[in-house]
């Protein structure tokens, strides 16, 4: 059995506590984000990531610099905030704007049109096309797979198993209760059912059931900082969501349950402008990014220990391909 590690990094410009883009425009989150801090502690650990970076992202110049001269091993692809971009862009200043839009309620030809635009853009600025892709706020549909594999994509990770999205914001409930928890080639008529016959991989975001336990509270101080953790029925492999010692236990769960596969796959995920202070709601302070690198690097150990091995999207699909 191989055990891999994927890690998958929505990339936003900079954001303040509740999402919402810097005023003015900026773009910390990657030249230090990624460049001086995330792709570092990869590489010290051979791990590798996928960058889904978004159209706001892509349209900077200095951003795309970065991502031309980033060193070491890393997938870019892309990520989609539908109201940036053409056909019906809603903004056409994204500063203090918040992607609040889902992908999948738009018509079906808006929907491609904005795919198509995001994969223009993304080749024109690398020289080759993307294939890995995750919709913002998981909001992948049927048309959007269908658009996808009709763009040449052969990876998406927009599901989310066990969740169900459905707050005010969208038209109707987007519904991942019944997901595979493992990677699975997805069919044409359900986006929690596999296919053996399709050729998109979906993978899911490691998302595990942990029993749940009565609330309690683990205090952790530090610099004065009192910080509240809770214990969820389900638990993501995503930091701040989960201390090291949970995302070492989904490794374990996924491990144990899936034993007899020949591969176990674990979806890390979350933004690129976590790890800044105050770029995002999970890191206020730099005494929480270092505790919040911190924790991603125990579970690099761990994984390194254990014979994890750290793998892009598009391996990952080469991987997969290859056993079918």
């Amino acid at each position: 059995m191989k055990v891999f590690l994927t890690i998958t990094i929505d990339v936003e410009p900079d954001c303040s506590s509740n999402w919402v883009y810097s005023d003015p425009l900026t773009f910390r989150g990657v030249s230090e984000g990624i460049q001086q801090r995330l792709q570092p502690l990869f590489g010290k650990y051979n791990m590798v990531p996928t960058y889904l970076i978004n159209n706001v992202v892509l349209e900077d110049a200095a951003s795309t610099r970065v991502f031309q001269s980033l060193e070491g091993n890393f997938e870019l692809g892309t990520h989609l905030h539908p109201e940036f971009i053409a056909p019906q862009k809603e903004h056409e200043n994204y500063a203090g704007k918040k992607g609040i839009a889902n992908c999948c309620f738009y018509p079906p030809e808006i929907e491609t049109g904005k795919l198509q635009n995001i994969t223009h853009l993304f080749t024109d600025n690398f020289g080759y096309a993307p294939v890995s892709f995750r919709a913002g706020r998981y909001s992948a549909g049927l048309n959007t797979i269908r658009s996808l594999a009709s763009l040449g994509y052969k990876v998406d990770t927009s599901v989310t198993p066990h969740l169900i999205w459905n707050d005010k914001t969208r038209e109707q409930p987007v519904d991942f209760r019944q997901a595979p928890e493992q990677p699975y080639f997805i069919g044409a008529h359900s986006m929690t059912t596999p296919d053996a016959q399709s050729q998109l991989l979906e993978v899911p975001v490691g998302i595990a059931a942990f029993k749940r336990n009565p609330m309690r509270e683990l205090l952790v101080s530090g610099a004065g900082l009192r910080h509240k953790m809770r214990s969820h029925k389900h638990v993501w492999l995503r930091p701040h969501y989960a201390t090291a010692d949970q995302m070492i236990e989904i490794a374990k769960q996924f491990t144990n349950r899936y034993h007899d596969n020949d591969t176990v796959v674990l979806n890390m995920m979350f933004h690129n402008v976590e790890v800044l202070p105050g770029l995002s709601p999970y890191c206020a302070t730099e005494a929480d990014c270092t505790r919040y690198l911190h924790s991603l690097e125990t579970f690099f150990q761990y994984c390194n220990q254990n014979q994890i091995q750290g793998i892009s999207l598009q391996q990952l699909y080469e991987h997969y391909a290859s056993q079918s």
